[in-house]
């Protein structure tokens, strides 16, 4: 067994051994997943710090791989990516992957069998600027909206501009007062996508981030959303960061 040189301060010689030798995972941060047709998994041609991702839907399972429908290009046959799986009401996994099999038409990925847990956020947020949102309140807490902004949409029902928006919820600018773990409902129509209507909790006093003009950044999460439901979203915020990926590329290759 290697140990510490003659005069050497045993300290050092276990410092040294600490940067050499890497930190094994706990136990808690690592797990087995049983992936199936149907479960919604994130490939990552560059891993989750990069790249602009491919939101997929296992097709089936045969012989140890995992099919999906449609052409995983630009990556080919023995490419190896990184894989995420969202586990509702537990964190985001990663695991690493090759693909096994493609053609235009479908391929087939080789899943390692331990997915690690990321410590992150759950759903990766984006920009809304130029969305709306229609906040229904309960009886008793309607604001009428103001000349600030928020317009009402009828009995208990605000409009306000969205400022970004995830899988998980959602950060909106009103000039009207919403109470911390205030339940509501929002309508959310995004481009391309059907309307949602959603029910809503608020996770941040406003009153604590009122900016100029008497405006606040409200942010509210949604609650008890469907693997669907919020599939959707999920692939609805993904597309949206591709589609603006490829505008700039182009504005930038037009110049």
């Amino acid at each position: 067994m290697e140990g510490p040189l003659p005069g050497a301060d045993p300290a050092d010689h276990s410092e040294r051994r600490s940067k050499r030798e890497p930190v094994e995972k706990p136990e808690s941060e690592r797990r087995r997943l049983i992936v199936e047709a149907g479960h919604l998994l994130i490939l990552h041609p560059s891993g989750p710090a990069g790249g602009y991702p491919m939101v997929v839907p296992v097709d089936h399972v045969a012989d140890g791989l995992h099919w999906f429908l449609g052409s995983c290009a630009p990556l080919e046959r023995g490419e190896a990516l990184v894989v995420e799986s969202p586990i509702q009401n537990d964190a985001r996994y990663s695991t690493s992957a090759t693909v096994a099999a493609s053609t235009p038409e479908t391929f087939a990925l080789r899943l390692s069998s331990e997915w690690e847990r990321l410590q992150q956020r759950a759903f990766v947020r984006i920009s809304a600027h130029g969305l709306q949102v229609r906040v229904v309140r309960e009886r008793g807490r309607a604001g009428a909206g103001d000349a600030a902004g928020d317009a009402a949409a009828g009995a208990g029902e605000v409009v306000h501009e969205l400022l970004n928006l995830s899988a998980g919820g959602i950060r909106f600018s009103s000039a009207t007062d919403y109470a911390a773990d205030e339940e509501v409902v929002v309508h959310l129509e995004l481009p391309g996508s059907e309307c949602f209507v959603l029910p809503a909790r608020v996770v941040r006093n406003p009153n604590q981030v009122v900016k100029s003009g008497g405006r606040s950044n409200v942010a509210v999460a949604f609650m008890g959303l469907d693997e669907g439901t919020r599939s959707q979203l999920l692939r609805w915020v993904y597309r949206e960061q591709v589609r603006r990926h490829r505008e700039l590329s182009r504005q930038r290759g037009s110049r």
